[in-house]
This record gives structure tokens, C-alpha cells and sequence, in this order.
């Protein structure tokens, strides 16, 4: 039976795998975007000599460009990059961060960038000159006139594969999320009646009359709050874009009001309050001021007087460490009021 609870199962399900389409195809289109980079990722660093070199038209194209070079000498430049650093805006010291060579491949001048020792063999990607190093290696006449023996780029020596590490990390956690999260979600879309939701309503009777009663609550609740929460006078419902949940009022074993106190620079800037109600099947933290949330939970000791409400250590150190007894006191708890003709009710 295709019930109102059912459909808002399926809609959040779709919501959350259109979503995740849209990862996969932008993870996709990033990937066509950067075949070169893979190409030279997997495959290089490529042995280039003279002759490969004199071939490049354009460095931003050419297929190739995460290279090993060996050259017969390196000559110094006196090119150096420097790290400024700073105390209060001003210059405490610098360090050299950076060396410029000449590497000499045939009859022309590879210029390298490192932070090492002079090189007689350059690794990394090739790149066009930056314009101010361009201004500085060839600042005199006698350099220009020996201009066209340089090549027109450079090697530069950033670690080449750090993007491509981090990329393969990002698709890692992505494909952990994928299987975590999309597939349950085309689970759910494909058999609403899968989710744990529709599980936990087996036993709340019939599926149809929760439905309308639901559906009523969602429409006309007692409160609203933060997080996609609203409370009725029988259930607790949670809509928001990718989730939808819905807890039972009567399942409530724990509820307290919970402070959260902010700062910036040691300074108070405000409090936030939430509503946090544990039952059979899950938990709700319903944000809203203050004032609603004393009166949401008065409202929930009323319609759950067995439940336990309000916050200490112990209770804390016991819900988290044995759950099960916890909940076997809330349930004797809800015996007594149930039948108060029961020993020990007066």
C-alpha cells in the first residue's frame, strides 16, 4: 500500500540519489577535464633529451610534460627565491626557498628551479616562464643576445603527484561515501518499504491509520524546531532535502535540555538551546530558543510522564555505557503508571 509515509521515504531516497549522480558525473567530467595530467601522473616522469625538447611548440599542450632531463652541467643563475618571514608586519629574517639553474641539455639552456643542490639531472613538470623571472634572467644585453638558446620553459620542482595523491585520497572517501551512502538511497528508492523507518513501524500498528495520523501531525504540529523537526501530539517527524524520520512519543526514554555556549576569542557572543529526546529507534536534537524547548520538554513529560527528563553525569555515564538498562528502568517506570494497582504504588 502506497501510504503518504511511503512516498516521503522514496522522495528523500530520490533527492539523495540525484545528489549523488551529480557527485559521480562531476567526479566524471573532472577526470575527462584532466587525461593529460593522469597520462603524465601514471606514466611519467618521462626521459626527455635535446631533441625532444626542440619539439615542444607549446608546453601548456604538449603531451608529455612531467620530465627527467639529464644535462652535462648546471650553471648558477644567482636567481634566488626567498621566504619572508615576519613579526608583527615586520621582517624578522629570510630564508632562500628557491635556486635558479642553467642546465645545459646539447647546444641550449634548460632553466631549473630547486630548492637543492645544483642539478644534473632535472625532475618535475615543465612550465612557461613566470614573467618576473623572465625580467630577471634576462636583465642585461648579454643575456638577450643568447636569448634564443633558451628554452621558452622550465622545470619547476613542486612535487608533481601531491595533487594527484590527494585526488585519489578525495575519490577514496568518495567511493566509501558512494557505497555507504548512494546505495542505500537507490535501496530505498527502488523498495521504500526496506528502510528502517518502515521496520520500526511494524509494530506501531496499523500502517495506513500512522499514515493519516502522520500526515496530519507533519501538516499541523504542536511545535516546530530546528533540523526539520516538528512535534506532535503522537510523533516526532524529521523532513528535511535528503531524510525523513519519524519517532514515536511513546518510545521516549530520555529527554533534557542541552546549552550550548559560544565564544570567539574567549569573548561570549550567545547561547543556543536544543531539545534532545532519545527513544526506541533513534534520537532527535530539535534546535529552537530557549523558551520553546522548556516547553517542548514539559510537553514530553506529560505525554511520556515514565520517561526520564533532565541531565546528569550519571544518568549520561549509564545511557551511553548500558543502554539496556536504561531502557529496562524507563520500562518499569512505564509499568507503574500503566497499572498503578501494581505493589509499591501506594
Amino acid at each position: 500500500m502506497d501510504t503518504w509515509i511511503l512516498r516521503m521515504v522514496r522522495n528523500a531516497a530520490v533527492r539523495r540519489v540525484l545528489a549523488w549522480g551529480v557527485v559521480l558525473a562531476l567526479g566524471v567530467l573532472l577526470i575527462a577535464e584532466n587525461t593529460r595530467y593522469l597520462n603524465n601522473f601514471v606514466r611519467g616522469p618521462f626521459q626527455l633529451g635535446a631533441t625532444e625538447l626542440d619539439a615542444i611548440r607549446d608546453v601548456a599542450t604538449t603531451p608529455r610534460y612531467f620530465v627527467r632531463v639529464a644535462g652535462s652541467k648546471a650553471i648558477d643563475t644567482a636567481i634566488r627565491e626567498y621566504t619572508v618571514h615576519t613579526s608583527a608586519g615586520v621582517e624578522t629574517s629570510r630564508s632562500v626557498s628557491g635556486a635558479y639553474y642553467a642546465l645545459v641539455v646539447g647546444n641550449r639552456f634548460l632553466i631549473v628551479r630547486t630548492a637543492g643542490d645544483p642539478p644534473s639531472v632535472a625532475e618535475g613538470p615543465l612550465a612557461p616562464f613566470p614573467p618576473d623571472l623572465d625580467s630577471h634572467l634576462f636583465d642585461s644585453k648579454e643575456m638577450r643576445a643568447i636569448r634564443s638558446r633558451f628554452y621558452p620553459f622550465y622545470v619547476s620542482s613542486e612535487a608533481f603527484r601531491l595533487a594527484g595523491y590527494i585526488a585519489i585520497a578525495v575519490a577514496l572517501v568518495l567511493g566509501f561515501f558512494l557505497v555507504k551512502r548512494a546505495a542505500p538511497a537507490w535501496h530505498h528508492f527502488r523498495e521504500p518499504a526496506s528502510h528502517a523507518l518502515m521496520r520500526r513501524m511494524e509494530s506501531w500498528g496499523d500502517p495506513l491509520g500512522v499514515a493519516v495520523e502522520a500526515e496530519r501531525e507533519f501538516h499541523a504540529p504542536r511545535y516546530k524546531g530546528g533540523n526539520g523537526w516538528k512535534v506532535g501530539e503522537k510523533y516526532l517527524l524529521r523532513s528535511t532535502f535528503f531524510t525523513f524520520d519519524i519517532l514515536r512519543l511513546t518510545d521516549l526514554l530520555w529527554a533534557y535540555k542541552k546549552v550550548t555556549k559560544h565564544s570567539i576569542n574567549l569573548i561570549p557572543t550567545g547561547k543556543t538551546y536544543d531539545a534532545m529526546l532519545f527513544c526506541y529507534g533513534g534520537s532527535a536534537t530539535i534546535s529552537a530558543r530557549e523558551k520553546r524547548v522548556e516547553e517542548l520538554l514539559a510537553f514530553a513529560a506529560q505525554r511520556v510522564p515514565w520517561a526520564v527528563i533532565g541531565h546528569t553525569a550519571e544518568l549520561a555515564t549509564l545511557f551511553t555505557k548500558d543502554v539496556q538498562s536504561f531502557a529496562a528502568a524507563v520500562e518499569a517506570r512505564r509499568r507503574e503508571f500503566q497499572d498503578p494497582t501494581q505493589p509499591g504504588n501506594g
